[in-house]
């Protein structure tokens, strides 16, 4: 039986496509782009990583040379990216309803790792940790595969499945608990029903982007 991710989900996935149009904008071409490419890690996507991290509210937390592949953000993201993509290409055409995530923890874990790690040439900062950060770059990477968990996707999965998240403010992120919440996700996509899942939203937004709309609006305290 699903849980209440999945309560009154189409009602769910409407309120968001209403009130989160610019994040569905921005997103629908970063998608456009994803299933254009053969490369996901190649420098022609970065660019619309990047814009995808400013839109979805990390802005912030990249400074002012977001896109300067020189000594800004871009480099820094670059680099990480590289780290990991040896590591994680085999998972970039796989989807969350039929992966084997037992078979595949060690690799999205170091992922995250590596792409939420503080210190010298970390995403955010040497003193802070770029958790939601690293969900996010993730999930463009390959949004049939990988979450979004972010405070409000947090406080669902704590108030759905028990997950010990702490609160919203600092959640106690990890990549243990990352591949928690990406077990979670799969259970209640199948156990809703793969086709009466996707049927929530329209044919062309991919599946965790739709559970990530879910877990946006349950999580939300507005």
């Amino acid at each position: 039986m699903s849980t209440s991710i999945l309560e009154n989900a189409k009602e769910k996935i409407t309120r968001f496509n209403n009130e989160g149009l610019h994040y569905n904008l921005v997103a629908n071409e970063i998608y456009k782009m994803r299933n254009g490419i053969i490369d996901p890690f190649d420098k022609s996507f970065l660019k619309y990583l990047i814009a995808g991290l400013t839109v979805f509210d990390l802005g912030r937390m990249m400074g002012s040379k977001k896109y300067d592949f020189k000594d800004g953000f871009a480099s820094r993201l670059d680099s990480k990216l590289q780290e990991i993509k040896r590591l994680t290409e085999p998972l970039m055409k796989l989807s969350l309803a039929s992966i084997d995530l037992q078979e595949h923890r060690d690799v999205i874990k170091k992922a995250y790792e590596t792409l939420s790690v503080k210190g010298p040439g970390a995403l955010y900062n040497e003193q802070k940790s770029f958790y939601v950060g690293a969900t996010k770059i993730l999930h463009f990477l390959n949004p049939e595969l990988f979450i979004i968990v972010d405070s409000n996707a947090a406080r669902a999965f704590h108030d759905s499945w028990g997950l010990p998240f702490r609160n919203a403010t600092q959640p106690g992120y990890s990549a243990e608990l990352y591949f928690e919440c990406m077990k979670c996700a799969k259970t209640d996509i199948l156990e809703h029903g793969l086709e009466r899942f996707r049927a929530l939203d329209k044919p062309d937004v991919p599946l965790t982007r739709i559970y990530d709309k879910l877990t946006f609006v349950t999580g939300s305290r507005d």
